[in-house]
């Protein structure tokens, strides 16, 4: 395998009279020094870095609390640039002409934050592009005309998202959301053609301005829990090249969607205006952006407000994009038109679903690397589970039914299966025949960065670990110099943990796939909570999430095992959750002297209604659901005292919250990671075709940038803007 290897000490266990397996390779790719690389016909590194966007800085590094802005905030849809709180952004170039990697258009506006030793890598996404990767870059012998000898790649896959009826289809059934392209529009006849109303950059220039996007905090601007389907395209957008607009509405609680793109400068040759057209005196007024022609007469003529919003490019030039509107109907919130630059953005608008993720995730830096990174005509194949340690395949009969448990493998095991050695991460396609093609390409070269000083942090580092003891029904835990680690209501032999690719992964089954699975994993150095400083935990995770499975972090006033202690204290509770019958949410619980369970939530805390009676208001926080992907990974950033909690997504503000008085105990306390896997057997809907297929009854996690500091500081927060949810609230 041409990459290198790093050898990890991981458990699986086959029972629980098993031992401790020793060990399981651990990959992650490195690159060449390849340092000056140029193009046939283009010449340029292979990237370069420079400082974070935006005024955007740490969410808490050290024992400083972060400064936390909303610049340049990315809510997981809209143009897709990256917003990291923690280390530099990286550009992206030409790959060498020279290693015989096959033609393939450029990829375009590809950038890489690094956080520590994992980078998140964006870009534009390519219209018929049916997956990505990224590997590192090659030697020139491994390339053949079958693919990349020995490459490990990461895939991007498809979101875990429901799909909208699409114009006058009748289905889905009952939709909450109907999107329409080319259908009617209140009252207009809109085309497919009519979808483009002309062409903007996404990258700046001395002859372009930026047109900002912002999300409406009205009550009625976006589903709030009447069906399961949102995203960050469904919220009531406004666009505006107004830096004082922007600056007035952000004070107004109006999400910061980012720079949605860049469009010429009024008057600028071969540009035309785009105009917004609204009904400013009904009481649901519906936003449409027209260009001059039959719709913005029609618009007019009922007595529409029309004012021009910006201007685009009236036809194609080189690196411009189309911009295409998307009109979003919903059943219990006002419609609007969505603009989506480029046919790989307008296509997620439309159909979302299975739609492939247009993010990257890949870790393990160790050292200065350049990453390829690729669109694909085809989906990833699907080689098996990639876990620490390898089992094999089995069916567990019960009383009236079996539960198949697929093979766990290593990714040594998967590359030996491979003619060509190449190990496919995530990948979704089923057809394991059809190998991937790229389309398009460039290369990205990034280097890790030092994780922030803190009391407590996992590099992915070997770990050793006891062989498991059994607690009690199907509860097993064991001890590593670093973790005490419990797996409850798990299937014998159908659970692992270990490090790879610099990451800690975590596989395993729910037992009878019809009980509450759980994993928790707490750090044995503790944590202090005081009533005038914060526990700061920080955590890197996938948070493809139902009601049944999803990911969790908690901090506690006890000690490990926390879930066997939840009862003696308080603790505060996170999770992503939701995805079936409501939208998927991150949601902070406060366990007050009870456990927890699947079945047996605590109390938690609205996060997404804020303010009280008339005044109440749609929370300018990031949408969960745009952070979808099986391996694509969200950081979470918890600050946690003994009267208050706050909650960051990607460096961003989610939440905070007060908490009641005099419940949460000052003292010695505890950091613990999570996930859940409740009776998978009933899980999942249409909108999961991966998971129905291949994970219906297991579960995978990958956990990164874990640590913790206490006595920190608050992160900077602006209550008028983003107000702490009342302790009075819970329920």
């Amino acid at each position: 395998m041409q990459a290198s290897s790093i050898f990890n000490l991981v458990v699986s266990f086959r029972s629980f009279r098993s031992l401790c397996a020793l060990c399981s390779l651990c990959v992650f790719a490195c690159s060449s020094s390849e340092h000056n690389a140029t193009t046939p016909g283009a010449a340029g590194s292979a990237g370069s870095a420079e400082p974070a966007g935006g005024s955007q800085a740490s969410a808490g590094s050290g024992r400083a609390g972060g400064m936390v802005g909303t610049a340049g905030m990315d809510t997981g849809g809209g143009m897709g640039g990256v917003t990291s709180s923690a280390g530099p952004v990286f550009t992206g170039a030409d790959c060498p002409g020279e290693l015989g990697l096959s033609a393939a258009t450029a990829l375009a506006n590809v950038k890489g934050s690094v956080d520590g030793s994992t980078v998140r890598i964006s870009f534009d996404p390519l219209g018929d592009a049916k997956d990505y990767r990224v590997y590192a870059l090659p030697k020139a012998g491994d390339v053949t005309a079958d693919g990349v000898s020995g490459a490990l790649y990461r895939c991007a896959g498809n979101y875990a998202v429901p799909a909208p009826a699409e114009d006058d289809n009748k289905l889905p059934e009952n939709p909450g959301v109907r999107t329409r392209v080319a259908s009617s529009v209140q009252g207009f006849l809109r085309t497919l053609a009519d979808a483009t109303l002309g062409y903007v950059f996404t990258t700046p220039a001395d002859d372009r301005i930026p047109v900002y996007a912002l999300g409406d905090p009205d009550m009625k601007a976006d589903n709030v829990d009447c069906y399961f389907m949102r995203w960050p395209e469904s919220r009531v957008k406004h666009y505006t090249t107004s830096e004082q607009e922007r600056s007035d509405l952000l004070a107004k609680h109006w999400r910061n969607d980012g720079v949605a793109f860049y469009a010429p400068k009024a008057g600028a040759a071969g540009a035309a205006p785009v105009y917004l057209a609204i009904d400013s005196k009904a009481q649901s007024p519906t936003p449409f952006y027209v260009v001059k022609g039959a719709e913005y007469d029609e618009r007019s003529s009922k007595g529409l407000a029309v004012s021009e919003a910006f201007s685009v490019y009236s036809a194609a030039a080189d690196g411009a994009e189309p911009l295409m509107r998307v009109y979003y109907e919903q059943a219990c919130a006002r419609g609007h038109d969505e603009l989506a630059v480029g046919q790989g953005r307008f296509n997620k608008a439309y159909h979302q679903g299975a739609s492939p993720v247009a993010e990257l995730h890949y870790s393990g830096l160790t050292e200065e690397t350049t990453l390829v990174v690729e669109a694909l005509d085809a989906s990833c194949p699907f080689q098996g589970i990639v876990a620490p340690a390898s089992r094999p395949a089995r069916v567990d009969p019960f009383q009236t039914y079996e539960v198949d448990y697929p093979a766990f493998q290593t990714p040594d095991e998967l590359g030996a299966a491979s003619k060509t050695g190449e190990v496919f991460i995530n990948g979704e396609g089923l057809d394991s025949a059809t190998a991937p093609h790229a389309i398009g390409r460039a290369c990205l070269k990034v280097a890790p960065t030092k994780p922030a000083d803190s009391d407590w942090h996992y590099d992915g580092a070997p770990e050793t670990f006891t062989e498991p003891v059994q607690k009690g029904f199907q509860i097993w835990e064991l001890e590593s110099p670093t973790f005490n680690v419990q797996y409850h209501t798990v299937a014998t032999d159908e659970f692992t943990i270990g490090g790879m690719f610099g990451e800690l992964w975590a596989t395993y089954a729910d037992w009878a796939a019809d009980t509450n699975g759980k994993l928790r994993f707490t750090p044995k150095t503790r944590a202090t909570l005081a009533a005038d400083s914060f526990v700061h935990a920080s955590m890197e995770v996938d948070v493809v999430s139902t009601q049944r499975r999803y990911p969790q972090l908690l901090v506690s006033d006890q000690d490990w095992p926390v879930q066997d202690n939840l009862a003696l204290g308080s603790t505060v509770l996170i999770q992503t959750f939701g995805g079936i019958t409501m939208p998927i949410e991150g949601q902070i619980q406060f366990c007050d002297h009870r456990t927890w369970d699947v079945n047996n939530q605590c109390p938690m805390y609205d996060l997404y209604r804020l303010g009280d009676g008339d005044a109440r208001f749609l929370s300018p926080h990031p949408e969960v659901n745009g952070f979808s992907g099986v391996d694509r990974t969200l950081r979470f950033d918890v600050y946690v005292s003994t009267s208050r909690a706050y909650l960051l997504t990607n460096g961003q503000p989610y939440a905070c919250v007060d908490l009641p008085a005099g419940k949460m105990t000052a003292g010695k306390a505890t950091v613990t990671f999570g996930d859940v896997l409740y009776h998978s057997g009933a899980d999942l809907e249409a909108w999961y075709p991966f998971h129905l297929a291949k994970l219906h009854n297991v579960t995978s996690r990958h956990f990164s940038n874990l640590a913790f500091s206490s006595k920190v500081t608050a992160p900077t927060w602006d209550e008028a803007v983003m107000p702490c949810v009342p302790a009075s609230s819970l329920k």
